[in-house]
C-alpha cells in the first residue's frame, strides 16, 4: 500500500462525500447542529489514528492502543474514587488533574513495556502489541469486574463535552495536537528518526541513531495519544468500561492507510491523516443521519479498505507499465 492517494485526491473525495450526503439528507446533514456533532465525535478517532500513525511510520503497529485508552480511563476513575473517599463527582480540579496524571503515567508505562519488548528484545511488533492488548483487556475486566464505572467531576466532563467560544473543547485540543504532532515529526530528531527507521532500518541501525531508544519513545508517544483519547471519552460518556471503542482499532489503521501512511513505514503526513479521519467521520455521521443500520458503517469502512488497496494496486501497475514503455 505504498504511496497512497495524494492529499488533493483526498480533499476531492471529501467534497464529493459532503455533496452526496447533503443531497441525500438536505434537511439534517448541512446544518450547524450536525457540524458541531461531527467536531465532538471526530477527536476520538483522530487521536487514536495519530497514535497509530506514530508507530506505523517506523514500520510498526500498535494493536493495544484501544486497550491502553480504556486502561487509562479505569486508572483515572479508580484514582478519583480513592482520593475522594468514593465521591468522584465532588473531586476538585486539583484532584482531577492528579487522577489524569496517574492515568497518563499508566498509559506511558504500557507504551514503555511494548517499546522495550520490540526495541530491546526484538519481539515482532504485532506480537508484542497483541500481547499487551490481551493482557490489558484481562486487567481492565478484573479492575472493573465487568461493570461500567460512572460518575466523574465537572472538570473531566468539560474536557470531553464543553464549549469554548462556541467551539467544542475536544476539537480545540485536536487542533492543538495537530500542530504539535506536525512539529515533532517534521522538526525534531525523533521525528526524522522514525521516518528513517521505516525507510531503512538497517541503515538507521548502523548510523548514529539509537534505534532501541527511538522505538521505546515511539510506543510511549503512541500511548500518550491513547491517554488523551481516554480523557475525552470520559468527558463525553461520563463513564469508563473495559471494552469501550473496540471497533475503532481497525478504523484507526484504515485512517492511516487512507491518509497516505505507508504500511511498511517511512512515509506519511499529518495533513493526509487528518483529511482521512474527517472523511471517515463524515461518512459515519451521514449514514447515522440517514437512519441506516449502524453495522452498515463497518461494512462501508471495510469497502473503503478494499477500494484503497485496489486503487493502489492499479496505480502501481500503471506506473510499472509506463516505466516499461519508456525503457523499451
Amino acid at each position: 500500500m505504498r504511496k497512497n492517494i495524494p492529499n488533493y485526491s483526498l480533499f476531492l473525495i471529501l467534497m464529493i462525500i459532503i455533496v452526496v450526503m447533503a443531497i441525500l439528507n438536505p434537511s439534517r446533514f448541512p446544518t450547524v447542529a450536525n457540524l458541531r456533532s461531527i467536531t465532538y465525535q471526530l477527536p476520538l478517532l483522530a487521536f487514536l489514528s495519530m497514535g497509530m500513525m506514530v508507530t506505523m511510520l517506523s514500520g510498526g503497529i500498535n494493536l493495544g492502543i484501544i486497550a491502553t485508552a480504556n486502561f487509562t480511563g479505569i486508572i483515572t476513575a479508580l484514582t478519583l474514587k480513592a482520593l475522594t473517599g468514593g465521591q468522584p463527582t465532588e473531586a476538585s480540579v486539583f484532584i482531577s488533574i492528579i487522577a489524569m496524571c496517574m492515568g497518563a503515567v499508566a498509559a506511558l508505562g504500557i507504551g514503555a513495556l511494548a517499546g522495550f519488548l520490540i526495541g530491546y528484545l526484538r519481539v515482532p511488533d504485532i506480537l508484542a502489541t497483541l500481547g499487551t492488548m490481551t493482557l490489558l483487556t484481562g486487567v481492565n475486566i478484573v479492575l472493573t469486574r465487568g461493570y461500567t464505572l460512572t460518575g466523574f467531576p465537572p472538570f473531566l466532563i468539560t474536557i470531553g463535552n464543553g464549549l469554548f467560544l462556541g467551539v467544542p473543547i475536544p476539537f480545540i485540543i485536536f487542533l492543538i495536537f495537530i500542530i504539535l504532532l506536525t512539529i515533532v515529526l517534521n522538526k525534531t530528531v525523533f521525528g526524522y528518526s522514525l521516518y528513517l527507521l521505516g525507510s531503512n532500518y538497517t541503515a538507521a541501525k548502523y548510523s548514529t541513531i539509537d534505534t532501541r531508544s527511538v522505538i521505546l519513545r515511539e510506543y510511549m508517544f503512541s500511548s500518550l495519544f491513547a491517554a488523551i483519547t481516554a480523557f475525552i471519552m470520559i468527558g463525553q460518556l461520563n463513564s469508563v468500561k473495559a471494552n469501550y471503542a473496540e471497533s475503532y482499532l481497525l478504523v484507526a489503521i484504515l485512517a492511516c492507510f487512507l491518509g497516505g501512511v505507508d504500511a511498511y513505514g517511512g512515509f506519511g503526513k499529518v495533513s493526509g491523516l487528518v483529511t482521512s479521519v474527517v472523511i471517515l467521520q463524515v461518512v459515519s455521521s451521514g449514514v447515522n443521519l440517514l437512519r441506516m443500520d449502524p453495522f452498515f458503517i463497518r461494512a462501508m469502512w471495510g469497502f473503503i479498505i478494499i477500494l484503497v488497496i485496489a486503487i493502489n494496486f492499479f496505480n502501481e501497475r500503471a506506473k510499472s507499465h509506463r516505466k516499461t514503455l519508456k525503457t523499451s
